[in-house]
Order: C-alpha cells, then sequence, then structure tokens
C-alpha cells in the first residue's frame, strides 16, 4: 500500500484523502478493521508516515487529526 502512495501520480479515494493543512489519510483494512495512518508530501516526493489508528467512526477523530498537526509542524521544524 505504501508503495502505492509513493509510486502514484493521483490517488483513488478510496485509499488517500486529503484531509486538511497538508495532511492524508492513507486507508488500509486489515483483519475486518479499518485503519488510517496520516502523512505528509516533503518536497512532493517523500512520503512522512505520522500517527495512525483503528477506525472505529465515520468521522476522523479530532484529537487525532491535531496529533498530525502537531507531528507535521515538529517534522518541518526538525529539518
Amino acid at each position: 500500500m505504501l508503495r502505492y502512495v509513493q509510486q502514484t501520480e493521483r490517488w483513488n479515494q478510496k485509499f488517500v484523502k486529503y484531509l486538511r493543512d497538508g495532511i492524508f489519510e492513507l486507508r488500509v483494512e486489515y483483519g475486518g478493521n479499518a485503519y488510517r495512518i496520516f502523512f505528509i508530501l516533503d518536497d512532493g516526493n517523500i512520503v512522512v508516515l505520522f500517527n495512525g489508528f483503528m477506525k472505529k467512526t465515520q468521522k476522523t477523530p479530532q484529537q487525532e487529526l491535531e496529533k498530525a498537526t502537531k507531528l507535521k509542524e515538529e517534522y518541518y521544524e526538525s529539518k
């Protein structure tokens, strides 16, 4: 799945969704469970993965999105 994200110019929204502020969500199903992994694009080429979680509701939990935003900011500050 990660290879799909790295190599595809235009992603299928079934697997990848833009959330906000440069943060994307990779959707993965495994063992009957839905998982979400947040990532950003760095220089348009490198995929940087952040926190992930098992999705239990239709809407992305706000606290998970806030955590991803914080990690994104820390990533760019440390570059």
